[in-house]
């Protein structure tokens, strides 16, 4: 089968929203994790090669280190507004995808709420920038 990681960063970011709309605080931190990981690999796909994304797996720091490299390579205009870390401050940055199999109740609204947000933020500075630039097709989405 054909992976689309855009596709999954969408779908996932919708899912992630009408969980926390639900009050399943649990689920919607997960899929919020798999909205960013997708959301980075959207980025090393298209400025190196989908190979690549294998490579990383599910690890977002790592994901997050080279996708906010090529970020600063193809834009830098946006150097000084990247932070080292889009993850950091939220539960996001741990425990991915492990956090899948813990105990339901460990998350609580407020995290959940941080990591939903900083998940659509990220998809939202990322993906329009790539459809503007002609680097992805909003077909593809």
């Amino acid at each position: 089968m054909e992976e689309s990681f855009i596709q999954a960063a969408g779908r996932h970011l919708h899912d992630a929203e009408i969980l926390l709309v639900q009050n399943r605080w649990d689920n919607a931190i997960y899929l919020a994790g798999y909205v960013v990981e997708c959301t980075f690999k959207v980025i090393v796909e298209q400025c190196i090669n989908n190979r690549t994304c294998q490579k990383f797996g599910h690890d977002l720091t790592e994901l997050q280190d080279k996708s906010i490299e090529r970020l600063r390579t193809i834009y830098p205009i946006l150097d000084c507004k990247l932070p080292i870390s889009r993850t950091n401050g939220t539960i996001l940055v741990n425990y991915h995808p492990q956090r899948r199999y813990f105990n339901s109740g460990l998350w609580n609204e407020k995290e959940a709420k941080e990591a939903v947000q900083r998940a659509a933020e990220i998809y939202n500075e990322i993906i329009p920038r790539l459809i503007l630039d002609g680097k992805i097709s909003s077909e593809e989405l």
